[in-house]
């Protein structure tokens, strides 16, 4: 398994009944990335989450985590990724604090690791009032918190944005953004607000009646990036060398790149530095992401 590779799912297979409910599932989650996992009602997101989580165990297949197979080793497997599947499972008459303390103790946590985790809830002195007063954004933070007490290197979040106020929207994103940069973490998550998988997301994987489906050329596009330069002429064989030619369109003093991955981009510009063609401008290309999704699933899925 590559090291950046933190999940490796391959051919899932689950039914219920006569039911095929993921069919062939594969992908993989690269490490301090955040992942959209997009798709209609019963398009297979909760199932597949639930196979990773080991709440569902698919009928063939096989799941790979920080380089342990679920299947042979599951406790190893589990101990590196945590989720957060529907509502957090929180004790509504304990305060925030006792709901930390508590499982703290039941995974034996350091004393120091429940104060940064304390800390990270950012709920000051309502730690101290009961959960069943909290707002759904407060039980949301909570939830996080407490799945992130063992440091995984994982994190499943199933609709994380279901109930939030925009207020409660907005911290959710700024958390996960503080996550991959402190905790060294990747991140899977589920929504149907297609406006915050687009600023959260890296990469989007696309599932459908229990398939994932090839990426539509305007997902590609999330990668897409306008470079303006000094010379495009001589920048050409550099650019060609780490971009697929069908994907590059040359305009004027400026060089449109799908690139496959962010790393891609590094290389290029590394090169073009190396020999002297100077980059004037660089910004990402535009992408809509509801126009994407209404692409791959037709307006009746909206």
């Amino acid at each position: 398994m590559n090291k950046n590779v933190v999940v490796v799912v391959e051919k899932l297979n689950k039914s219920y009944g006569k039911r095929h409910i993921l069919k062939d599932v594969s992908f993989e989650v690269n490490k301090n990335e955040i992942v959209g996992f997009i798709g209609p009602n019963g398009a297979g997101k909760s199932t597949t989450m639930k196979c990773l989580c080991n709440l569902v165990i698919p009928e063939s297949g096989h799941i790979e985590i920080c380089g342990v197979d679920v299947q042979k080793e599951k406790e190893k497997a589990l101990a590196q990724q945590a989720s957060l599947i529907e509502s957090p499972g929180l004790y509504q008459d304990m305060t925030g604090r006792q709901n930390i303390h508590l499982i703290a103790k039941m995974r034996n946590i350091s004393k120091t690791r429940v104060e940064e985790i304390e800390e990270f809830t950012q709920l000051g002195q309502k730690l101290d009032i009961k959960v069943s007063q909290y707002s759904m954004g407060m039980k949301q933070r909570l939830g996080l918190a407490i799945a992130l007490l063992s440091k995984p290197k994982f994190l499943i979040l199933d609709e994380p944005t279901n109930g939030l106020d925009p207020g409660g929207i907005i911290g959710l994103r700024n958390t996960l953004e503080q996550l991959i940069e402190k905790e060294d973490i990747s991140i899977l998550f589920s929504s149907h607000q297609l406006g915050e998988v687009e600023k959260l997301a890296d990469r989007i994987i696309c599932i459908n009646n229990g398939k994932i489906i090839e990426t539509p050329k305007a997902i590609e596009e999330r990668f897409s990036y306008i470079l303006q330069l000094s010379s495009v002429e001589k920048a050409k064989p550099f650019v060609e060398s780490v971009a697929d030619p069908e994907k590059v369109e040359y305009i004027s003093d400026s060089v449109k790149i799908a690139f496959k991955d962010q790393d891609s981009l590094s290389e290029l510009l590394c090169k073009l530095i190396k020999n002297d063609i100077l980059v004037l401008d660089i910004h990402r290309a535009e992408m809509d992401i509801e126009s994407v999704y209404k692409e791959v699933y037709g307006e009746e899925n909206d």
